[in-house]
């Protein structure tokens, strides 16, 4: 029998997962060594995607990324580092950058989507309170060429029916007036929402409280205590928590408390940045994405929030301007009412990613009552929810495949194990 649980973590993925886990009736306690409004989880577009269920590294990735390198307000930018994880991850994201790979990662996660909107709409019936909008999403480029890729990989997506439908630069016009004579062509994509991801934090929080999870924030897991293949505990904020089970669910730092359990996990930070405009100089509707820019534009209830870049190599919060006027130069582009020159103040946040672009989730090698739930890349929002019913599928199914558990197989964390560790996790 199951009756406790730590979850450490308690950005989007973790608080998904108390929540479930506490409905399922389990004495929940989660600890994160900051506040969820702090990490990455509060610092996103907040867009609740299928449509975009695309794996990071992609054909044609290391062109671009050699063609962008140079430039200090490219989409994309690789630091020089010499921490050799740094190094492997990076390796790894390349060897990864192709076809075959790319293909098997976009059915994955289509899968893994198929009940992503249900569980959004289950979380307002079931009271969660958090900001949520119905009205769908727009993909708007300069040049067919650039639209094509994404066109390719919404087709995979159709068959969970997330449809994106080709409209003229004219017609997205009519939809979001906003939007400047340089868009001529993109994507309607109208099962797509958007939430406020503070607000959602928020709400979760408020929810799991009611259902009884307790909360230690300010309490970074300094030790991982064992006994044998399995956690006895974990200390936190100087204080020792005894569970039944352990999910690691602390984005960025997962990589090191799984190393502390036993296991290597290739998680890297990948930093992205954004800004809020609360002038209302740019209006919409639909929560947009410029194409060329990997831009995304998200309108909330007081705000239009900006978000994109990605940053690898760097592991701090600190804002990089030129990175943040990137944003806001690309943006003009698309939405001629933002001043090309604002220089609004910003936020960075740094995801978890992994080499080959998947999330990692499931039972830690070598350890018989810990999971993982972490490295979601760009999609933390999107697949909360389902992360959370995977992770309360395989505590109680154990080692019994269910088909909630079976569509998880491509997230397995065994996937990174050496030979010697994974025969010994399948003795």
């Amino acid at each position: 029998m199951t009756d406790s649980a730590v979850i450490v973590g308690a950005g989007v993925i973790g608080l998904a997962t108390a929540y479930r886990l506490a409905r399922d009736g389990l004495d929940v306690t989660v600890v994160d060594a900051a506040r969820s409004e702090a990490g990455a989880s509060a610092h996103n577009a907040g867009w609740v995607v299928p449509i975009m269920s695309a794996p990071v590294p992609a054909p044609g990735m290391i062109g671009t990324a050699l063609k962008w390198m140079g430039r200090r307000e490219s989409p994309l930018s690789v630091r020089l580092s010499p921490r050799p994880e740094h190094m492997r991850f990076m390796t790894g994201m390349l060897r990864h950058s192709n076809a075959k790979d790319f293909q098997h990662g976009l059915e994955a996660l289509t899968t893994l989507n198929q009940r992503t909107v249900e569980l959004f709409d289950a979380y307002e019936k079931d009271g969660v309170p958090f900001e949520y909008h119905r009205t769908g999403q727009l993909m708007v480029f300069h040049t067919r060429k650039a639209m094509q890729g994404y066109q390719a990989a919404a087709e995979e997506v159709g068959r969970i029916g997330h449809t994106a439908v080709q409209l003229s630069g004219d017609e997205l016009r009519d939809l979001e007036p906003a939007l400047g004579a340089h868009v001529q062509m993109g994507l309607q994509c109208p099962q797509e929402r958007h939430v406020d991801p503070v607000s959602l934090l928020q709400g979760l929080t408020e929810r799991c409280t009611e259902l009884g999870v307790r909360f230690l924030f300010d309490s970074p897991v300094t030790a991982i205590r064992h006994r044998g293949p399995v956690v006895t505990s974990v200390v936190a904020g100087g204080r020792e928590l005894a569970a039944d089970v352990f999910v690691l669910a602390a984005g960025v730092r997962t990589g090191v408390l799984a190393r502390q359990a036993g296991f290597r996990l290739p998680i890297q930070p990948g930093k992205g940045y954004g800004f809020d405009d609360a002038t209302g100089a740019v209006t919409l509707r639909h929560s947009v994405y410029l194409g060329e820019a990997k831009v995304a534009v998200t309108p909330l209830a007081d705000r239009v929030r900006f978000a994109g870049t990605m940053e690898f190599g760097s592991t701090g919060t600190g804002v990089d301007r030129h990175r943040l006027r990137g944003i806001v130069r690309s943006a003009h582009e698309y939405l001629p009412a933002l001043p090309a020159n604002a220089q609004p103040p910003g936020w960075a946040g740094l995801r978890p990613m992994t080499p080959d672009g998947l999330p990692v989730i499931g039972p830690l090698p070598g350890k018989d009552n810990v999971l993982v739930a972490s490295g979601h890349c760009m999609l933390g929002v999107t697949l909360a929810p389902v992360t959370a019913e995977v992770i309360s599928a395989q505590i109680k199914g154990g080692r019994q495949e269910s088909p909630v558990t079976r569509m998880a197989r491509p997230f397995d964390p065994r996937r990174f194990a050496s030979g010697r560790t994974r025969t010994a996790a399948h003795s």
